[in-house]
């Protein structure tokens, strides 16, 4: 294994164009997975609404707070290891392979978020007094993150040269933005069927027709820069990626209007507490990824010669150890149902 490595690396090395191309690549992947983790702690960890998580990530840790726990603890592990395959994969000179690496760990951070929130949320419903939440016409979080998808494909449509506008590029970004609008899209149906307001039923279904107009105009735009690329075919998607942004934002800024959301949870000081602390652990974590991400964005920035890159390295090894850090206070924010940031020490005496 360690030849095959070695030879791997060698023949990457001695390719500077390939090198360089997968530089840029893993650039561009830094920056869509450090976008997204910031989107779900903005969306989910420093929000001030207290709502539970419904999402695919969750299907397997069930309802309860203990099952949630476990899994958080059994993925911050599994954090742990990606980290650590990355700085490997990264002194092997295997840039391709640290970005699929890393576009692992942005969706397990994803997830891993999400389970946060929601085991927060759990234990915080949990408290005497607290009432639960209750479920509007539409789930914000999920809406919002299917507008960021659609922004960041036609993001991609727009600044990718035609040279590196590959089929397979073109067909994972329509797949990606076709499986996104149809949520959109079933979320809004649904919506407006269960609306009990006459304006309300007849703008969610305009909002869906103004959409889906606007995504057959540019999809059709990407199947013919596929099958005829050029740069005047090229440009009819960024010509069209436009109208498709604007409509879905204004589908999701309507959307996520507060009549359309329910009610969040009402819950005592002692529940916001622990909601705190789980939420003050998750926020460790993606802290931490973030920086790593960030310094992986740098040193994938700059030839192995420049001048800093001793300085970024010893930032990544910084950030991977911070990640492992966070984790662990998470995991004892998740134990505890308390930060582990404002427990007395082990050994303490309490004052009377």
């Amino acid at each position: 294994m360690a030849s095959g490595g070695s030879g791997k690396a060698t023949s990457e090395a001695s390719t500077p164009s390939s090198g360089a191309l997968q530089r840029k690549k893993l650039v561009s992947v830094c920056d869509h997975c450090k976008v997204k983790m910031q989107l779900v702690a903005d969306l989910l960890l420093l929000s001030s609404e207290s709502r539970p998580v419904n999402t695919e990530s969750l299907s397997a840790s069930g309802e309860s707070f203990e099952k949630c726990r476990d899994t958080i603890i059994a993925r911050t592990k599994g954090l742990s290891i990606l980290t650590h395959d990355i700085q490997s994969q990264l002194n092997m000179g295997r840039f391709t392979e640290v970005g699929d690496i890393l576009a692992e760990m942005g969706d397990l951070v994803v997830s891993l978020t999400e389970c946060s929130a929601h085991a927060a949320y759990l234990a915080a419903v949990e408290t005497p007094g607290a009432q639960p939440a209750s479920p509007g016409l539409v789930d914000r979080y999920k809406v919002t993150k299917c507008k960021h998808e659609v922004e960041h494909g036609c993001g991609v449509l727009k600044s990718t040269p035609l040279a590196d506008m590959s089929p397979q590029l073109l067909l994972e970004v329509s797949q990606n933005m076709s499986k996104n609008l149809k949520f959109l899209t079933d979320a809004c149906v649904l919506a407006s069927e269960r609306s009990k307001d006459k304006f309300a039923k007849e703008q969610f279904k305009l909002s869906v027709k103004c959409m889906s107009t606007s995504a057959s105009a540019l999809l059709a735009c990407v199947r013919e820069v596929k099958t005829s690329p050029s740069e005047l075919t090229r440009n009819r998607c960024i010509l069209f990626s436009g109208p498709l942004v604007q409509s879905v934002c204004a589908l999701v800024g309507f959307a996520t209007e507060p009549q359309f959301l329910g009610r969040a949870a009402t819950i005592n000081p002692e529940g916001k507490a622990v909601q705190t602390a789980i939420l003050g652990g998750a926020m460790s974590v993606v802290s931490a990824c973030v920086l790593l991400t960030q310094c992986l964005r740098d040193i994938a920035q700059h030839p192995d010669s420049s001048s800093r890159m001793t300085e970024y390295r010893e930032r990544l090894k910084n950030s991977a150890c911070a990640v492992s850090d966070g984790c662990n206070l998470l995991s004892q924010a998740l134990r505890e149902r308390s930060s582990p940031r404002t427990l007395p020490p082990v050994n303490s005496n309490s004052v009377n």
